[in-house]
């Protein structure tokens, strides 16, 4: 069967869903409804590696899982579905009562196919080590007929992209240079007008006469002095512009100020009351969770809406959580145990 045209997928619903992607289809008994955080986490890494997208398909219903999304499901348990399960099982040459995992590329070939050895711990609990087993298979085969691979690797993916990245600027300047002479640039004057704006920050209205285009974090920092907020990468991925508004974590250098008139926004400098630091800066301080401090404001920010949610339940949580904060000087085992003390004086 490898390398030969997948057989059709006889469930309702998913006969024609995903056609073109690289996608992971497997028959299992059971379901991911009691699949274990852990376990769904090796999964995703390995969908990651694949590139790859995952169906579940068991009696008990079906399920697609992509590498950074939620689990989606697709169909509910019932005899009919049972059937479809069992018919497509078949085309696939999977016996009856049997675990096997397919990888079928972009071009609807089957490149790897495994049964699942019928171990304790139910199917779905060693995907995760099935899906290791096809990303070793089907990258090593890749390596030696690279006619037959099922996408890009990352290398491959990143360096295909900054030569596309270099040839689109190059032919912008070139296209620049060569410009007819009865072509004229546009007008310098015409920018938007100023709007006025007020922004409710730590419970204090400010009025404010800004370009449309003024991020919040610009706003906060070169119109309010405001500056406990810092400005890292002003791309949204460093985290360290982080404030909350209405209670949720934002990056504010991604976010203009005028989507955040009416909404309470809280910066660092509005935690502290009544003269003493808040729980999370008490915590930061005596766990000693900062070393530069440039990144602090923004950690501090998250933590504290990481708490309210409720998302601050094991360490694990907490790097999944707190991933969008960075910190450079590589304070994080610091940083857990801080967020981990407040949360416990929080009760």
């Amino acid at each position: 069967m490898i390398d030969s045209p997948a057989p059709e997928l006889a469930v309702s619903g998913l006969e024609r869903r995903g056609q073109g992607e690289p996608r992971v289809l497997a028959f299992v008994r059971g379901g991911l409804d009691h699949l274990s955080p852990e376990a769904l986490r090796a999964i995703r890494a390995e969908l990651r590696g694949l590139g790859a997208e995952l169906v579940v398909v068991s009696p008990d219903g079906a399920w697609l899982l992509r590498p950074d999304d939620p689990v989606e499901p697709l169909a509910a348990a019932g005899d009919a579905l049972a059937a479809e399960v069992a018919a497509s099982a078949e085309r696939f040459g999977v016996s009856a009562g049997d675990d096997a995992v397919f990888v079928i590329d972009g071009r609807g070939a089957v490149r790897f196919s495994y049964r699942l050895p019928p171990e304790a711990g139910g199917a779905c609990a060693r995907l995760a080590s099935a899906l290791a087993i096809a990303g070793r298979t089907v990258h090593a085969r890749d390596r030696h007929d690279p006619r037959q691979r099922v996408l890009f690797t990352r290398r491959e993916w990143t360096v295909t992209c900054l030569v596309a990245g270099c040839a689109a600027a190059f032919l912008s300047c070139k296209e620049q240079t060569h410009r007819p002479a009865d072509r004229r640039p546009p007008p310098a004057d015409e920018t938007p007008p100023d709007l006025d704006v007020t922004l409710t920050i730590n419970r204090k209205p400010h009025q404010l006469r800004i370009d449309p285009r003024t991020s919040l974090l610009d706003a906060l920092r070169e119109r309010l002095g405001m500056t406990g907020t810092k400005k890292g990468c002003d791309m949204g991925q460093c985290g360290a512009c982080t404030v909350l508004i209405g209670g949720k974590r934002v990056t504010s250098c991604l976010t203009l100020a005028v989507m955040a008139q009416g909404k309470d926004i809280t910066t660092i400098e509005g935690l502290a009351g009544d003269g003493g630091l808040h729980p999370v800066q008490a915590a930061f301080v005596a766990h000693d969770g900062l070393q530069c401090g440039y990144c602090t404001p923004g950690q501090i920010m998250s933590a504290v809406a990481l708490i309210a949610e409720g998302h601050a339940t094991s360490d694990d949580e907490v790097r999944e959580q707190m991933s969008g904060n960075l910190c450079r000087c590589g304070a994080y085992p610091n940083i857990i145990a801080a967020i981990q003390s407040a949360r416990r004086s929080r009760g």
